[in-house]
């Protein structure tokens, strides 16, 4: 009888096969949510020659995700744009897999990856065309190649365009990475300077284009926010913690917390930069924790590994087994999947003249679907007959996945006959004809 050998490869092997078949059930049943709208836009604003620009405005976000989208488009058509983030995903479970095989045994570096992996927040935002995935990917390959014993001038050449890939995936891509650079710093190595130029380099083109464009070089749609760092701490201890913690496993926290005392400290330094970005961010979201559970696995494993291994194995397997089963309880009771924008868009988008004009709250997606000049609902309803009139606005999308739609729209349009809907267990789409359009 033959006996498979596990060795990495095979665990490898293992983790994409595992990750492949749980995306690639859950990808299909999700569509793209507010912030992908934008990404893909812009990725199909790249993909058809048009420049990096969304519903005639130039992008105002760091451009690698939208990057990838427009590679993915032209592959695989416009549905390509959601397997982007589930590539990386896979690749980052990989790249954290290597990560724990320096310290930790296989069996308990591939337990440690899957922990990772069907982390709720993690996985579901693998789901998303959505940039922290990407943007971890990223910060995590810089620290496996960091961890590599050589010192080469490629190496850092490398590193250099790695910490510079995080950070034109999402800024705070560079804070998560700036540990290394730390690192080199305090231990003086020359090197650092090619580290640092390489990324200078590799964010430059970025940067001259921002500037052309915005008059800064980095510029960001979420730069309104700097003003406010601080102003919600109030509710990262009484929110955005307790989710995090909640979808950790509990029993693990304690874990990491004893395997403190055993860590380097460039991951102590890194997972303080974790907390306090995340705390200091005035929109609390758990996403903004999601690089701690790498480290939460990270610390638990350092604790763990020199434990009896019956004991270890059983613990992690536990682990995962929560992981995945909390994973699969809110992703079937409690996400809404916005897939019906996905058929209001393409149907506008075979059903009105190009030049048509839209109106929507969830306008980023219904742009990237339809191909039309989109227009948000304005919030203040004395703007709404202006607004329809002024752009020729001759469509408005009411639906009910954006809680943000005001509530004045929605009654306004429901005194009339939509020309279309779309509805299912999870959501309605109405499409109207603008009262005001001849």
């Amino acid at each position: 009888m033959m006996r498979i050998v596990m060795n990495r490869n095979n665990y490898i092997i293992l983790i994409v096969i595992i990750s492949t078949i749980s995306l690639a059930y859950y990808v299909p049943h999700y569509g793209l949510i507010y912030d992908g709208g934008l990404y893909a836009s812009l990725g199909y604003s790249l993909f058809s020659g048009n420049g990096y620009f969304f519903n005639g405005y130039p992008g105002d976000v760091p451009p690698i995700l939208p990057i990838f989208l427009a590679l993915f488009i032209g592959i695989f058509g416009e549905n390509g744009i959601f397997l982007v983030v589930p590539l990386f995903s896979i690749i980052n479970s990989i790249i954290i897999f290597l990560i724990f095989d320096k310290k930790f045994s296989l069996e308990m570096s591939f337990l440690g990856s899957l922990y990772v992996f069907f982390s709720p927040i993690i996985f579901y935002d693998s789901i998303n065309v959505i940039r922290e995935i990407p943007m971890l990917t990223f910060v995590m390959a810089a620290y496996l190649l960091f961890l590599k014993k050589e010192d080469s001038y490629k190496k850092h050449v490398l590193l250099g365009i790695l910490v510079g890939s995080a950070f034109l995936t999402k800024s705070v891509g560079f804070i998560y990475t700036f540990p290394i650079w730390a690192y080199y710093v305090f231990n003086k190595n020359k090197k650092v300077g090619i580290n640092i130029a390489s990324s200078v380099l590799f964010a430059l083109p970025w940067a001259i284009w921002s500037y052309s464009h915005f008059q800064t070089p980095f510029v960001s749609h979420s730069a309104y926010l700097l003003p406010k760092i601080g102003s919600n701490i109030s509710t990262f201890f009484t929110r955005t913690l307790p989710l995090f913690l909640i979808s950790s496993f509990i029993p693990i926290v304690p874990i990491s917390i004893m395997g403190i005392k055993k860590s380097e400290n460039i991951f102590l330094l890194f997972g303080v930069l974790i907390i306090i970005s995340a705390l200091l961010w005035p929109v609390q979201e758990p996403r903004y924790l999601l690089a701690a559970y790498f480290l939460i696995a990270y610390l638990a494993l350092i604790y763990l590994k020199d434990k009896r291994k019956d004991i270890t194995l059983t613990f992690m397997i536990v682990a995962v087994l929560f992981q995945f089963g909390t994973t699969v309880s809110i992703l079937d009771s409690n996400v809404v999947s916005y897939g019906l924008l996905d058929d209001a868009g393409i149907w506008l988008r075979e059903n009105t003249d190009s030049n048509s004009k839209i109106m929507a709250q969830s306008f980023r997606q219904i742009h990237y679907f339809s191909h039309r000049k989109t227009y948000q609902i304005p919030q203040d309803p004395s703007l709404l007959q202006k607004t329809l009139i002024n752009n020729k606005i001759e469509y408005i999308v009411i639906d009910s996945y954006e809680k943000t739609t005001p509530k004045y729209a929605i009654e306004f349009f429901n005194k009339f006959e939509p020309i279309v809907t779309f509805k299912d267990e999870g959501g309605i789409v109405n499409i109207y004809k603008s009262p005001y359009h001849d």
